[in-house]
């Protein structure tokens, strides 16, 4: 994993970053969250990492702030991060396809042969060099920071599974990609947001070809989640400037 010019470690840089969100996002975090082109969210994520922070002390401060945000803060600081902690300690292949329930298993095996509308190998991945503008723009997200926007991460993981040859290799791909890339890689929760794409935690949707009945993200529904497009133009331009 490469150093990110953009994002000082330390415990004091934590803290400052984390005084500054409560400063000024904490109020629309409930509501913003999952909106890329908006930045809503802590970054608290590679200080507890790397052991910088305390997850005590963070909630500790969001509780006492009092902010209207705070509930749904504390529901992903403990809650899903308790999930994912309790995933890693007790499977022992949580870092494998052998990690994904049963049930999910099972329609993807059972798909296993269905036509993929597009392959692609990991050099293209790894390069952002797919069709889709969203997908590449996560992706270099990614590469340029460090961290990819949640939201994104789910779309990002789901398309992997839509454009490799097997459920298996598109598991080892995306767990690849994140363990490189993201500062919080090599983490619980970054073993079960992949799991996630997969079925962990999740429960079956509609059958569809490739995926059966795990569920479906499309380009359709970012954009009815937020403005997509606009999403794209500020990695372009993120771009741009580590050129």
């Amino acid at each position: 994993m490469r150093r990110v010019k953009e994002t000082a470690g330390g415990t004091t840089e934590a803290k400052k970053r984390l005084n500054r969100f409560i400063r000024t996002r904490l109020d629309g975090f409930d509501e913003l969250r999952n909106d890329p082109t908006r930045d809503y969210l802590s970054g608290m994520s590679p200080y507890l990492h790397f052991g910088q922070i305390s997850p005590l002390y963070i909630a500790l401060k969001i509780k006492r702030a009092r902010s209207t945000g705070t509930a749904a803060y504390l529901e992903e600081l403990l809650v899903r991060r308790e999930l994912s902690m309790n995933f890693v300690y007790y499977n022992p292949r949580y870092d494998s396809y052998k990690a994904v329930p049963e049930w999910a298993g099972k329609t993807l095996a059972e798909h296993k042969r269905d036509r993929r509308p597009y392959h692609y190998t990991l050099r293209q991945f790894e390069n952002a060099e797919t069709h889709d503008p969203y997908w590449n723009a996560a992706q270099d997200e990614m590469r340029l920071t460090g961290k990819m926007h949640g939201y994104m991460r789910m779309y990002w993981g789901k398309k992997i599974i839509e454009w490799t040859r097997t459920p298996e290799h598109a598991f080892r791909t995306a767990l690849y990609l994140n363990n490189k890339y993201e500062l919080d890689g090599r983490d619980p929760n970054g073993f079960t947001g992949v799991a996630w794409c997969f079925g962990k935690h999740d429960r079956p949707w509609g059958e569809r070809p490739v995926f059966g009945k795990v569920r479906y993200m499309n380009d359709k529904g970012l954009k009815r989640k937020f403005d997509a497009d606009g999403y794209v133009e500020k990695i372009e331009k993120l771009k741009k400037l580590n050129r």
